[in-house]
């Protein structure tokens, strides 16, 4: 009873938002994401953040998607999309040019989502990015602001 109590839990805070509560199923979300940000088996999990952890009351979230390289090597590539519910459900407004790993610390505001990522400082290592970089996300424009 214990490890099924202990599995349930784990798979509640494996889809991520940006609000510390039990996640909701966004899974009907997966062909969009599919379309959208280029998803396909075998891939990890995208990374979903939103400015409300029920689907049905959300208004925006933010989806990464991290994938290796489709050409091989050792690289991996990065789909970022912004998404908008509205009264005919959830649909893709853009690709978004954000970059860097780790990404976190989702916040909405009215117009805006701040969101950041960890970029590669001047010294750092390919492997081992080190510095904290913000995005700010204009939801009416789609422009994108980076702050070290």
């Amino acid at each position: 009873m214990r490890r099924l109590i202990t599995a349930l839990l784990t798979l509640a805070f494996l889809g991520q938002t940006s609000h510390p509560s039990w996640a909701q199923d966004w899974s009907f979300l997966g062909p969009l994401t599919q379309q959208t940000l280029d998803v396909r088996p075998g891939d990890s999990a995208p990374t979903l953040f939103s400015d409300h952890p029920d689907p049905a009351t959300a208004r925006f979230s933010l989806i990464f998607h991290y994938f290796d390289s489709r050409s091989g090597g050792n690289s991996f590539g990065l789909n970022v999309g912004l998404y908008r519910h509205d009264p005919e459900g959830w649909r893709f407004l853009t690709l978004l040019e954000i970059f860097g790993v780790e990404p976190r610390d989702a916040q909405f505001f009215p117009g805006r989502i701040v969101v950041t990522t960890t970029m590669p400082g001047p010294n750092d290592p390919r492997c081992c990015p080190t510095v904290p970089t913000r995005w700010d996300i204009d939801t009416r424009t789609f422009q994108i602001t980076r702050t070290p």
